[in-house]
């Protein structure tokens, strides 16, 4: 899962920038007990994400920290590799983000590659779309 995980994580910082963060406060999640969870990242300083590859149930548990997390947008990356059905679980996390979060401030998208199999370019270009319907815009 580490190359995944990698490969989500250098494909978001090659297209954010700088605007993207993985560690510190902007991606901590509190549940009021303990110490906080923790997504993947955030952009901008306005866009939590989640990049999963894992199971669709697995899948649906990034969910949570999504909709918990403070900030208002929020978008989740799937690479198709753990998934029966990358785009059923795509239509699912859809379906329970949608249950808490107005329909303008979250995408989900899949991506065409992951660790063993990079698209980086098509890639670049999902992540990209996403992010700049959610409002980013990269400083040149």
């Amino acid at each position: 899962m580490g190359s995944h995980d990698i490969y989500g994580k250098a494909l978001l910082e090659s297209v954010a920038g700088d605007a993207y963060v993985s560690f510190g406060p902007p991606v901590e999640v509190e549940y009021g007990a303990g110490l906080p969870a923790r997504i993947d990242g955030a952009v901008d300083n306005c866009i939590a994400v989640e990049i999963e590859s894992r199971t669709s149930k697995q899948v649906r548990g990034a969910v949570l920290d999504l909709i918990v997390h403070n900030y208002k947008k929020k978008l989740l990356i799937l690479l198709p590799v753990h998934m029966s059905n990358p785009k059923i679980a795509a239509e699912q996390c859809c379906f329970a983000l949608s249950k808490f979060i107005k329909d303008d401030d979250f995408r989900v998208v899949v991506l065409a590659g992951h660790g063993n199999n990079p698209r980086q370019k098509e890639d670049r270009e999902i992540v990209k779309t996403a992010l700049t319907e959610l409002g980013f815009t990269k400083n040149a």
